[in-house]
């Protein structure tokens, strides 16, 4: 599954905002406040729709408090294209985070099917889009109806051949991955250890979740003796790749500890649990650091090539690569992206023009905040005129690159 194009419609700074996303790496190019996060988010908003555990409960009815926005969503599906559009009704909170209150859909399969195939999904229906129901057909107090023995009505039976697919979109939602501008760039936030429990991890650090979750990760994947993934990763790391670190060492201390189950008839039986204590640190210049001593950048870079390289979810959003990277650094992130965008799609934001140096004129989306329009985002191929065109591609081969051109004015009259 890949997004192939994207409406916005009354969200945010997104008053009718629409672009076409190309299948490997696709960039939002634009200045501070012209709506590219914006547009990240709405993103989002399909993983908070699909995603079965943040809704453990039916939705409530919007009021007229609530925010509603919607949006139109071209899917590659099976060599095929499946339109679906979504109404939501949301609530953001003092953080800036988006709460779904209800929404509505609409899909399109008549390209994949041959008969008319155009549905409304309830929201109910994605709290379930892991189980597939071999139940009868039934309908709940809602009047909401469930896929299940449908041979007696063509209707039914055509909802219930829908509705794997519908599964397997959604999935793909559920699974969108986000990386923001400011998730790794506090080093001094994160845990200089971690205690593991019979293979579970013991949280301690609630509000330094992305940063424990990376050191977490990253031991996990050192220990999977079967995965090469951590392999892979150290070899980019260390001098055999870029040279960021040395070495990265994992120190495990054994804890003794006791636990306590009270059996029938007041019988408390004391048994022993399995608890270590993970100590990273990451060898660099020769010197042995913690992860909180780790400079911004070094540790922003270290947790984004990690997840570059090991993240199998099929769409990547990645908020403004170059916070807190120097050049050496964020020329081999954008390498690194490149490369990923071969196996996975990415979509990347960034106002820099040394990212912008590294990428095609087909990767580049234009995005800009007009008076009255919003966040208006086009592509830079077809927002060109063939003359204009052929003179970019002349300018990129004979004169500069990218970055140049945009920083020089190239494309506000485009």
């Amino acid at each position: 599954m890949k997004l192939k194009s994207l409406r916005v419609k009354s969200y945010r700074s997104c008053i009718n905002t629409k672009f076409e996303i190309q299948k490997d790496l696709t960039a939002l190019i634009g200045i501070n406040g012209s709506g590219k996060s914006n547009i990240l988010n709405a993103i989002l908003l399909l993983k908070k729709a699909s995603n079965p555990s943040r809704h453990s409960s039916y939705y409530r009815n919007e009021d007229s408090s609530s925010n509603k926005s919607s949006l139109e969503v071209e899917v590659e599906y099976k060599s095929k294209t499946i339109f679906i559009k979504i109404k939501i009704f949301y609530e953001t909170d003092e953080e800036n985070n988006d709460e779904i209150i209800n929404f509505e859909t609409t899909w399109d399969f008549s390209q994949l099917l041959e008969v008319n195939s155009t549905i409304s999904i309830p929201p109910e229906m994605f709290h379930f889009h892991n189980i597939f129901f071999n139940e009868g057909l039934r309908e709940t107090k809602r009047n909401i109806l469930y896929f299940g023995n449908s041979k007696a009505n063509p209707e039914q039976a055509q909802l219930k051949k829908i509705y794997p697919h519908v599964n397997s979109i959604l999935n793909g939602f559920s699974k969108i991955s986000y990386y923001g501008a400011s998730q790794f760039s506090d080093p001094s936030r994160c845990p200089n250890f971690i205690e593991i429990d019979e293979e579970r991890l013991i949280r301690r650090y609630r509000s330094n979740g992305q940063h424990e979750r990376f050191i977490t990760d990253l031991y996990q994947s050192y220990k999977d003796k079967k995965g090469r993934k951590y392999e892979l990763y150290l070899n980019t790391v260390n001098k055999s790749g870029i040279g960021l670190v040395d070495a990265i060492i994992f120190k495990e201390v054994p804890i003794p500890s006791s636990a306590y189950k009270v059996m029938s008839g007041g019988q408390v039986k004391t048994y022993l649990k399995n608890r270590l204590l993970i100590v990273p640190s990451f060898v660099i210049d020769g010197n042995t650091l913690s992860p909180s001593q780790l400079s911004e950048g070094t540790f922003r870079t270290l947790a984004l090539l990690y997840y570059l390289l090991t993240d199998d979810n099929e769409l990547l959003l990645i908020e403004e690569p170059e916070v807190c990277v120097h050049h050496g650094l964020l020329s081999s992130i954008i390498s690194l992206i490149k490369s990923q965008s071969k196996n996975k799609q990415i979509i990347v934001s960034t106002h820099s023009d040394f990212v912008l140096d590294q990428l095609k004129p087909e990767n580049i989306i234009l995005v800009d905040k007009v008076a009255n329009k919003g966040t208006l985002a086009k592509s830079l191929t077809k927002s060109m005129t063939k003359s204009d065109y052929d003179g970019l591609k002349t300018y990129l081969r004979n004169s500069g690159n990218l970055g140049d051109y945009w920083k020089e004015s190239g494309f506000q009259n485009e």
